[in-house]
């Protein structure tokens, strides 16, 4: 096992021996380093599910074969999932023999795809001291979507270097969103994606460019295969493993995916609302469950939305249907004789989740389909409830 101390004596040796390196390219050793960016396929879990992106460097002279790998987080670091929460959760770049990143992957059974950029004199020696400087600081905060192991990637070797990478194209737009790339790569019924869904606003529902697409992996390789077909001279392909299946996240099981949990939750709160509307009973469990656990996911996405970092929490209508004030209608519940407002709340949630039905109509922000049954089911109880509540007051 490497000690930290050891690990620190790799980083001091690895900037040395770029920085000296560096000098002596300046000499007339125009074809010293050969760059590529490494593209891993998927693996079978969340964190796994979108691939990761790396940069492999090859030094002819000295025969260094290593990977900058801005990947590099730990679960067990102090306080990585409150800062995961607060939308501060820090990664950092590490180095590693291209031999042992390349043997992790093909146990997982992920594919490894090269692409090697031929690049000219000054952009190999802009590419290392970018290189060297972040290795000299290679914390950083990561952003799922606009700071990661792909992103990265592509500031360096695309946005920062002067070569040939950077398309006019980067900045078109185009018709993705980030939502809908994540469900390429997460089905939309899934736990996972349902999770993501909930807690991500409408920020993501807009039109990007190519640039921020690159944000997926896969995305970065397909942008420099395109520019490879276009300019072989300038990129050249190798698939380095290829595995006989690809992996894949899990599929969900039907009975325990959420939009048959759904059905079946919906199915029960309209049976047992009809079922007192018939005999008279109003079953307040069922109210007392709804209000709180919307108004406990609301209290969630109003953290995410306006005290936490997270870019892609912002402007989250979610709260359309998971109303935090929701918990104060427990209050109301509890009350022998509900009160008047309450009868007004139940009528503004109403309205809400009419609103959210057009928000989804019109393109304003994407719900997840999952949810569906229950928003139907919701609006039933409501208009449920004001009927209750009015038959209470008369």
């Amino acid at each position: 096992m490497i000690t930290v101390k050891m690990k620190m004596l790799i980083k001091f040796f690895l900037v040395l021996l770029f920085s000296f390196n560096i000098n002596a390219n300046e000499k007339g050793n125009k074809n010293q380093y050969r760059f590529s960016i490494l593209s891993i396929g998927e693996g079978s879990s969340l964190a796994d599910a979108f691939g990761h992106t790396g940069i492999r460097v090859r030094d002819t002279i000295t025969n260094d074969d290593i990977v900058f790998n801005f990947g590099i987080y730990d679960f067990n670091s102090p306080n990585f999932y409150s800062n995961f929460v607060k939308g501060r959760p820090q990664y950092k770049l590490g180095v590693q023999k291209y031999e042992n990143f390349s043997k992790n992957y093909k146990l997982e059974n992920r594919y490894i795809i090269e692409h090697i950029i031929n690049l000219n004199e000054n952009s190999s020696k802009k590419i290392i001291e970018l290189l060297v400087e972040n290795l000299k600081n290679p914390n950083y905060t990561y952003d799922y979507l606009r700071d990661n192991c792909a992103t990265r990637v592509a500031d360096i070797l695309i946005d920062k270097s002067s070569n040939k990478l950077k398309t006019e194209s980067l900045n078109e737009q185009g018709t993705d969103t980030y939502r809908n790339l994540i469900h390429s790569k997460i089905n939309e019924n899934s736990w996972g994606a349902l999770g993501i869904d909930i807690c991500l606003g409408a920020v993501i529902d807009k039109k990007i460019t190519l640039r921020e697409t690159l944000f997926l992996p896969e995305n970065v390789m397909n942008y420099l295969t395109q520019i490879q077909k276009e300019n072989p001279e300038l990129i050249s392909k190798q698939t380095i493993f290829k595995p006989k299946r690809l992996k894949k996240l899990p599929v969900t099981k039907i009975f325990t995916s959420p939009l048959f949990i759904n059905i079946f939750l919906s199915i029960i709160i309209i049976f047992f609302t009809l079922l007192g509307f018939k005999k008279g009973y109003w079953f307040k469990s069922i109210d007392f469950i709804i209000f709180f656990v919307t108004g406990f996911i609301g209290l969630l996405i109003i953290y995410l939305w306006f005290f936490s970092n997270h870019f892609a929490s912002a402007q989250n209508f979610n709260f359309l249907w998971a109303f935090p004030f929701n918990l104060t209608m427990i209050y109301a519940l509890l009350r022998k004789n509900t009160p008047k407002w309450a009868n007004n709340f139940v009528k503004l949630n109403i309205i809400m989740l009419l609103l959210l039905f057009i928000h989804w109509l019109t393109g304003v922000q994407k719900y997840n389909i999952t949810l569906l049954p229950i928003f139907v089911t919701l609006l039933f109880r409501y208009f449920y409830l004001v009927f209750q509540i009015n038959k209470k007051m008369r």
